[in-house]
């Protein structure tokens, strides 16, 4: 995942000399506008993303944009879509014909839609089980949902598993809110006709963090010719994409572990956010910026599947080919495969290792001076820390020996 984040007043989009001429929005009067010149053939980014409130984008400019196939999304003023310019999708009627006869088919539509929450479910164990290795509330939650995927089992029609998959997901909120700074304010996750009208910090990262997962998702169903209005999980709507909301929800821990790991850093300030007329918490141009960040380094973070190490957002397009090719041929279709390899290098083990670990010690495993100086005063720091791979092998090999 690579987008180029567009906002602000101005926003220009055109072509001059086979490139795509682009210029970011401004905030301030007389201030400055970056300007990015994309190559053709080799762009760059692989979408765009409009948070503006004013520009123009010419019609070459879109020409541009859909032969190298970035989508261009536009956002609210909330953060959520507004709009989108995808590119030409494969023309296949017989995968939407399939897509149709499957929605119709009650055990298909069912079969499909307990994949999609099974791989939610076993995904939100994953975060349980890597925030258990640091907080204590988090002990003995997996027991909860384990109780609750008993009872996933022996439900034999949507509204069943839709129940289930509720009360894992309060019980995993409340979980969330007992573990965040107190400084944020989270006490819930937002639900229902006021989702995207977050009150606070937390909330508002998790409702951008999930429109960019949602563009993600958008441009690989595309790809891949499904038809986005025709889900089996989420109901069939006016003026909704019930399958992009299907594939999202497999794949939100990318953006819970990120807008976690962020917090637990205080990464975000006060500062970062403004209220708008109705009272909705809104982020900053530059805290959007530092988020997307963020989530580049989650998104295009890698997993072993197949034999091969492929990166997230290439996962979850494998994936929309798997659904595919389970409407056209019934292959098989596991959207619980690979699981996300999460684990803390800050547990309260690791922490009471380091600071007892001697110089001499750590000299004899490899380890610098000055990187045993860094880990030991982020040991005796509450906030949360990362030890690079080389370096806690040889760690582990000192808690062996």
């Amino acid at each position: 995942m690579n987008p180029l984040y567009l906002s602000g007043f101005g926003v220009s989009l055109n072509v001059d000399r086979a490139r795509l001429i682009v210029k970011d929005g401004f905030l301030e009067p007389d201030s400055g506008q970056d300007t990015y010149k994309l190559q053709p053939r080799n762009p760059g980014y692989d979408s765009i993303v409009i948070d503006g409130h004013t520009g123009n984008l010419t019609l070459d400019a879109i020409k541009w944009s859909m032969r190298h196939s970035m989508p261009i999304f536009v956002l609210d003023y909330n953060g959520t879509i507004l709009s989108s310019i995808l590119p030409r999708e494969p023309i296949s009627s017989r995968l939407k014909v399939a897509q149709v006869v499957a929605y119709e088919d009650s055990a298909q539509r069912l079969l499909i839609a307990r994949k999609l929450i099974e791989a939610k479910m076993q995904r939100t164990k994953g975060i349980v089980e890597w925030l258990s290795q640091r907080y204590e509330a988090a002990k003995g939650i997996d027991e909860q949902i384990q109780k609750e995927e008993r009872l996933f089992t022996d439900q034999h029609i949507l509204n069943g598993l839709m129940m289930v998959e509720g009360r894992v997901a309060e019980v995993y909120w409340n979980l969330i809110a007992k573990i965040l700074p107190s400084a944020y304010g989270f006490k819930s996750r937002i639900r229902g006709s006021w989702e995207m009208n977050a009150s606070d910090p937390a909330n508002a990262l998790l409702n951008y963090g999930y429109s960019f997962l949602e563009t993600v998702c958008r441009k690989h169903l595309n790809a891949a010719g499904l038809d986005p209005t025709i889900g089996f999980l989420h109901e069939i709507n006016v003026s909704k994409h019930p399958l992009v909301y299907d594939l999202q929800e497999p794949f939100r821990w990318l953006v819970d572990t990120t807008v976690i790991e962020s917090l637990e850093n205080r990464e975000f300030k006060q500062s970062d956010f403004f209220r708008t007329d109705n009272y909705a918490l809104r982020l900053k141009p530059e805290a959007v910026k530092k988020l997307l960040s963020r989530l580049r380094v989650t998104f295009n973070s890698t997993a072993k599947y197949r034999g091969k190490a492929y990166r997230w957002d290439t996962i979850i397009f494998l994936k929309t080919q798997e659904l595919a090719r389970h409407l056209l041929h019934g292959a098989p279709f596991d959207i619980s495969e690979p699981s996300p390899d999460l684990a803390r290098s800050d547990t309260p083990e690791l922490r009471k290792h380091l600071l007892g670990l001697s110089q001499s010690q750590a000299k004899s495993l490899g380890i610098e001076k000055s990187t045993l100086h860094y880990l030991r005063r982020h040991a005796q720091n509450e906030r949360p820390f990362r030890v690079y791979r080389k370096t806690m092998n040889r760690l582990n090999l000192e808690c062996v020996s």
